[in-house]
């Protein structure tokens, strides 16, 4: 089929991505995309209709945040499927669609139309010789997955709250640090590299931004097959948000906390169990996260052609 298939999640963005929907049918319309508009239940039936959708379509956009990303995109590698991927950005961080410049929902919209692709490169999170996970913007250890289980928390008990992105991300850090769930003690190995320390946060990027924005790993690239670790050692908290705000820029690069690294294969370990968060969903679930004391995050070279 020549249309493409949109699969709309309105609870992307904190359930702020359904005021959205009439602009992007608006947008639609003006850049004449052939689309099929569809908008999915909940997160079992986003995996269900993009399974179907990847085998009757020759294209499917994901209408949602970068966990909309990654789990439609997760689905559609594991199912084999030969199908052009878009993004049309509503999550809270967009940090996915902002590496290709789609942040916008007219960007987006344009991009459909022309229907231009490129291959890139996935990355995944294997644990005993299985494949737990395919991603397309980072994989992280420590604070980002204290952070994100926090948040996923406070929105069941204080929605208006959990909605202030920023100060329900700093309420998490400071949580994170009073309650002593960081640092970590993480092994890194990649080729014939090895370090072994305390680290507030281990991210293994595909793409250069995390956290809303922050360009965390400047040299990463979506198509050199390799996936761009950042790892933060231990720091008081004040000294955190200094680097956080450098990172906005990419200044924080030099700094003596922060130590970087590229490979196609980065294996992690730890004598004490950790949680990965990978693009802005828990491993398990954030209620029942599953616990790992080791990993290897690799990079899949050109398994996704991205409409940009």
């Amino acid at each position: 089929m020549d249309r493409i298939a949109i699969l709309f999640n309105p609870a992307a963005g904190r359930g702020r991505a359904l005021k959205r929907k009439s602009r992007l049918e608006q947008l639609l319309r003006k850049w004449e995309v052939p689309a099929d508009l569809v908008v999915t239940a909940d997160e079992e039936n986003l995996k269900a209709l993009t399974r179907d959708c990847a085998g009757r379509y020759q294209a499917l956009a994901g209408a949602g945040g970068d966990s909309t990303f990654h789990i439609m995109i997760d689905e559609i590698v594991r199912s084999g499927a030969k199908v052009d991927f878009g993004l049309i950005a509503l999550g809270s961080s967009n940090d996915v669609a902002r590496e290709f410049g789609l942040e916008s929902l007219e960007k987006a919209c344009q991009a459909l139309k022309r229907k231009r692709t490129r291959a890139i490169d996935l990355g995944s999170i294997e644990h005993g010789g299985k494949i737990l996970r395919y991603f397309i913007g980072q994989a992280n250890i420590g604070l980002g997955a204290k952070v994100n289980r926090y948040v996923d928390g406070l929105a069941k008990k204080k929605t208006r709250l959990a909605g202030r992105q920023t100060l329900a991300g700093v309420l998490g850090i400071m949580r994170a640090y009073r309650r002593k769930e960081i640092p970590l003690p993480l092994t890194i190995e990649a080729g014939e590299h090895r370090s072994s320390g305390d680290y507030i946060a281990a991210v293994f990027s595909n793409i250069r931004f995390w956290a809303t924005g922050r360009l965390l790993n400047p040299s990463a690239r979506t198509d050199d097959g390799r996936l761009d670790a950042c790892l933060l050692t231990d720091c008081p908290f004040l000294r955190l948000a200094r680097l956080a705000r450098l990172a906005r820029k990419g200044r924080h690069v030099g700094a003596p906390e922060f130590q970087f690294l590229a490979a196609p294969a980065i294996e992690v370990s730890s004598e004490q169990e950790f949680e990965v968060q990978v693009d802005g969903e828990i491993i398990g679930g954030s209620n029942t996260p599953l616990l790992f004391k080791n990993l290897l995050i690799r990079a899949v070279p050109r398994a996704l052609r991205l409409i940009c």
